[in-house]
């Protein structure tokens, strides 16, 4: 069964439509680079009211160790998502009192070994920021190709970047571990669509059935 993560929840109301429709787990993010940073504070507001079984993950970019400890315990965090630089050595650090994701980009490959490098629980294969702005939002068909091969070695694979309710079904047939999407959801930047949420996951769910 394909897992679905919805990243970028900044308000309840998007956090509790999201887990009203299905979704696994709810992605906040505390790097200030992203449009949908949300506080320590308004994260708490939003967690204090979701259903215990939910999980939770926070989303970091190249932060201090020390601080993430700080914003993962006050919260409460099950998953740790690193998307920078950070090594294997910092990942590790944090198993295993959290779960941890190391995202990784085409520009990273050929992936096997640096992914074998890392003691982590789940790999994330994105599209950098600054590609996305060019109009390649989604992981080429390369990168593609070694993404199928991890999925088939038995690999936990989340696959983002640029989904959407039009594109979900031919990456879901990946059978991959996760899906994670976050713009592909709003009407507008941090606010998510309820409609679309609704057919992203009855996709997913879709394709998990057959």
């Amino acid at each position: 069964m394909i897992k679905i993560k919805i990243c970028g929840i900044t308000n309840l109301e998007d956090a509790l439509a999201c887990s009203k429709e299905g979704a696994d787990a709810l992605g906040f993010i505390f790097s200030k680079k992203s449009p949908r940073c949300i506080s320590e504070k308004e994260a708490a507001k939003i967690i204090a009211n979701l259903d215990p079984y939910l999980t939770k993950a926070g989303v970091f970019l190249d932060e201090e160790k020390e601080r993430v400890f700080e914003i993962a315990n006050a919260l409460s965090l099950n998953v740790l998502q690193f998307h920078g630089q950070e090594s294997p050595a910092y990942c590790n650090s944090f198993r295993p009192k959290f779960k941890v994701i190391k995202v990784f980009f085409p520009q990273d490959k050929p992936f096997l070994e640096k992914i074998f490098s890392y003691k982590i629980d789940a790999v994330m294969f994105d599209v950098k920021y600054e590609t996305k702005t060019k109009g390649k939002a989604t992981v080429d068909k390369d990168t593609l190709k070694e993404i199928s091969s991890l999925i088939k070695k038995g690999e936990r694979v989340i696959i983002s970047g640029g989904l959407t309710v039009k594109n979900i079904s031919q990456f879901a047939k990946l059978n991959p571990y996760a899906v994670d999407v976050a713009s592909g959801l709003e009407k507008l930047v941090g606010k998510k669509d309820a409609e679309l949420v609704r057919e992203f996951i009855s996709k997913v769910k879709n394709v998990n059935s057959r």
